[in-house]
């Protein structure tokens, strides 16, 4: 698992070692992962032109475009949850790593074994939300649930609880990928 990006590493991600897991497999994995990040990166772009033109449009000819705040508050549902997983892939996502960098230093199995710890309640945790989301995205479908005014603007719901699962599934997938790293590295 890469923990850089072509735009060079990030300087408060741990450095990756030689050992780290990056076979077709985790290559493979991370690919569903990366085009989420991407996808959410476009969304962003496209969210900031229908602001910008909101307030031109409410400003210049007093005439806003309808539903905009409804699509900014699903959207950065959205953006987080498309996010989240390369996120973590990469080794950004904010944690509170100084113990296990302290014991790395005199007892390194220990510290890989608090990093297995840390990575399998992460997944645990992704895969309750996703499992407990899963059955409310099914009965928004179900029920065609929207968010807005009829007959103004109107947003179905369901497709942002399923990228909340969705994102929530690849999240738990790169915890398991750090979990099968820190497993090996408890391992010697």
């Amino acid at each position: 698992m890469s923990r850089t990006d072509p735009g060079g590493p990030d300087p408060g991600a741990p450095e990756p070692t030689e050992a780290e897991p990056d076979g077709p497999l985790v290559r493979l994995l991370g690919l569903p992962m990366s085009l989420a990040n991407v996808l959410a990166t476009a969304w962003i772009l496209l969210l900031m032109l229908l602001i910008v033109a909101d307030v031109v449009g409410r400003d210049a000819f007093l005439s806003p475009i309808a539903g905009v705040p409804e699509m900014v508050k699903f959207s950065i549902v959205g953006i987080v949850f498309l996010q989240v997983a390369h996120t973590h892939r990469l080794g950004r996502m904010i944690r509170s790593d100084g113990l296990l960098a302290l014991l790395a230093r005199s007892r390194p199995r220990l510290a890989a074994a608090g990093d297995l710890f840390a990575q399998l309640a992460g997944a645990a945790m992704a895969l309750v939300l996703a499992s407990a989301v899963w059955p409310r995205a099914l009965r928004a479908f179900e029920r065609g649930e929207i968010e807005g005014i009829p007959g103004h603007f109107t947003l179905p719901v369901w497709p942002f609880l399923l990228i909340v699962v969705v994102g929530s599934g690849l999240l738990a997938v790169s915890f398991l990928v750090s979990a099968a790293d820190a497993a090996r590295r408890l391992r010697g």
